[in-house]
């Protein structure tokens, strides 16, 4: 099995971070608007519990990256895409082949930065998603994974 390329590691770093900073934010919002627009007001231990429970949070966060990246693994065989992932709870995906009936390829602002683009493959029943290949990697995936399917199609 394949595992991602390394820098998917930057996007779920920067992913984590802009996470963080829209938990924080919330929790600044709350404390400066509550007094302000009503009577309810949290404690200053429950304000602080909060924040800690944040912050472990975010940290927790920034150290499963690199689990995340551990454990992630994918495979492209001519019966089926393999896709295994989850450190907690592992789970082992196994889409066939003759079952796909699309690939997409989706580039959010995150892996743009990267040069990254996710792998989608969509079935009858949904979609299963690589998280993160390279540009090159991704387009080799789609025409593999595409005449596979089409081959399996033609055989059945």
């Amino acid at each position: 099995m394949q595992s991602l390329p390394k820098n998917v590691k930057g996007v779920w770093y920067l992913s984590e971070l802009f996470s963080g900073i829209i938990i924080f934010a919330i929790l600044f919002g709350l404390t400066w608007a509550l007094p302000l627009f009503t009577t309810w007001t949290i404690p200053a231990w429950g304000l602080s519990v909060l924040y800690v429970l944040a912050a472990v949070a975010v940290i927790f966060g920034f150290v499963m990256v690199h689990y995340r990246y551990a454990v992630y693994r994918y495979q492209v065989n001519d019966t089926d895409v393999e896709i295994k992932r989850g450190f907690f709870f592992r789970r082992l995906t196994a889409i066939p082949i003759d079952r796909v009936q699309n690939v997409d390829l989706d580039q959010g602002p995150f892996l743009k930065l990267f040069s990254l683009q996710q792998v989608v493959l969509v079935t009858g029943g949904g979609h299963h998603a690589v998280e993160a290949l390279t540009e090159e990697d991704a387009i080799a995936f789609k025409n593999q994974v595409m005449t596979l399917a089409k081959e399996a199609r033609h055989e059945a």
